[in-house]
């Protein structure tokens, strides 16, 4: 299992939010959270205060129950991926910048601890999946960052019969083959920087 180590990447939140998130005609989503969390589970974090919960826009882990092989060593890929969030946001506070709430009411936001994008680092270090459910924003350039987690064999892509979480059902039975990938295409990329808000173009993130 291989692990991003000593790589910073340096790219825009315009790349990474889609002209297409950047608003909500939700009057009642905060534009952003800001404070100390707790990690339900890789992909979804709770504010102590406020009383929030909101998943990573964009990216899916895998389920904490799911068991990954690398070289026949088994290996809990679901508690790693929460494991893995639990050390990025222990002991620092998180910045949300939310973009739409999904089918359960669930706050889907962009979150960083200090200048990193927790979502696109966890991608890049193999952790979990670039994802979006059908009819929310999808975030292109996750999906560049990931295939060079795939090509690299980074965690999740050590074990090639890993079953992507989106492909199992409550029991894990009657789950599509592994290596399906039934996401949609990540859609066309951003427009050009001098298109997007000038709120977007503010943010630097950084991949470490």
């Amino acid at each position: 299992m291989k692990f991003l180590n000593g790589t910073a990447i340096v790219i825009t939140l315009g790349a990474l939010w889609p002209a297409s998130a950047q608003t909500s005609t939700d009057s009642v989503l905060p534009k952003q959270i800001y404070g100390r969390v707790q990690v339900l589970d890789g992909s979804t974090i709770e504010f102590i205060k406020p009383r929030k919960i909101v998943r990573l826009a964009g990216y899916l882990a895998p389920r904490l129950d799911q068991i990954a092989a690398t070289d026949s060593v088994e290996w809990p890929v679901g508690q790693v991926a929460r494991a893995w969030l639990i050390l990025r946001t222990l002991q620092h506070d998180v910045n949300c910048a939310s973009v739409t709430t999904d089918a359960n009411g669930t706050i889907l936001a962009h979150c960083f601890v200090e200048e990193t994008n927790l979502a696109a680092t966890a991608i890049a270090e193999g952790i979990g999946y670039a994802f979006n459910f059908p009819g929310e924003p999808q975030v292109p350039a996750y999906f560049d960052i990931e295939r060079r987690a795939r090509g690299l064999g980074f965690g999740i892509w050590s074990d090639p019969k890993l079953t992507p979480p989106w492909n199992l059902k409550p029991d894990h039975a009657a789950a599509p083959a592994a290596g399906v990938d039934v996401r949609r295409n990540p859609g066309p990329r951003p427009p050009p920087s001098s298109a997007r808000s000038s709120v977007t173009r503010q943010f630097p993130l950084r991949l470490r």
